[in-house]
């Protein structure tokens, strides 16, 4: 009977001892994916054994500051460089990530939710990120917080992410997006033009209305038939004065060489 309790107790521990050793090889990895020419990082230095030392890492907050168990990664403005990082598929209790202003660049992973799965706020905004924006993040089902403005991105926006179920603030300014704004719930969440702005090939509500190629050829047509037949009435007008004036005059000298043959007889 005392060998259950007893395997039990190993077993919780060991699944403890592992999750903090993830956790610190999450941030080990992080710190070897990207450049630091600020060194903002100088304080991310591994092999210390003393439970909860990562958690004095600049941007780095944990669940309890006695075990290597990370919360959040905040790392706003550090000025790093490279491509989302990977590794931080490690720091399996992470709930809040924040890379805003920094040097980031290149597609972000298309398997972003099993990346992150429990993450309620993302920022990636201010950075150098492109390619399409990953459907997968309609995935992580507890987001709150989306801001991915101020970089790169192309393509059309996931129509998925309007399916978050918690999400309130999100925003995709300054890009490069196309096609419609998804039908994003909004007695949840407050969206207005500014949510979307400097993206020229964005349209639906809140911006411009979506026009169908096939009536924006029309109207073109239409529009064009306008111009040019604005540009031909005047033409039309003087060969009409033109031709009136000839008829007009033809019809003069015919009068005249009547009127002289009349008194010539």
């Amino acid at each position: 009977m005392t060998i259950i309790p007893t395997c039990l107790w190993f077993l919780l521990v060991s699944s403890f001892t592992c999750a903090n050793e993830a956790d610190v090889y999450c941030l080990r990895d992080i710190y070897s994916q990207v450049k630091d020419p600020n060194r903002y990082l100088t304080s991310w230095v591994f092999g210390n054994t003393t439970s909860g030392y990562i958690c004095n890492f600049s941007g780095v907050t944990c669940w309890h500051d006695d075990e290597n168990r990370v919360l959040s990664i905040k790392l706003s403005g550090f000025g790093l460089e490279g491509e989302f990082p990977s590794g931080i598929m490690y720091c399996t209790g992470l709930v809040d990530l924040d890379l805003s202003r920094n040097n980031f660049y290149g597609a972000l992973p298309s398997n972003m939710a099993s990346l992150v799965p429990f993450l309620t706020t993302l920022d990636l905004s201010y950075n150098r990120f492109s390619g399409e924006i990953p459907a997968s993040l309609s995935n992580i089902k507890f987001l709150n917080i989306l801001m991915l403005q101020h970089n790169q991105f192309t393509g059309q926006l996931p129509p998925e992410l309007a399916s978050l179920p918690r999400l309130y603030k999100f925003s995709v300014a300054d890009n490069q997006l196309t096609g419609p704004i998804p039908r994003f719930n909004e007695t949840t969440m407050s969206i207005g033009p500014e949510n979307f702005a400097n993206n020229e090939g964005l349209c639906g509500r809140p911006m411009d209305a979506c026009v169908d190629p096939e009536e924006e050829t029309i109207r073109l047509g239409k529009m064009g038939a306008a111009v040019g037949a604005a540009l031909l009435a005047p033409v039309g007008a003087f060969l009409d004065w033109f031709s009136f004036n000839r008829r007009k005059k033809k019809q003069g000298d015919t009068r005249h060489r009547s009127l002289i043959f009349h008194i010539g007889d």
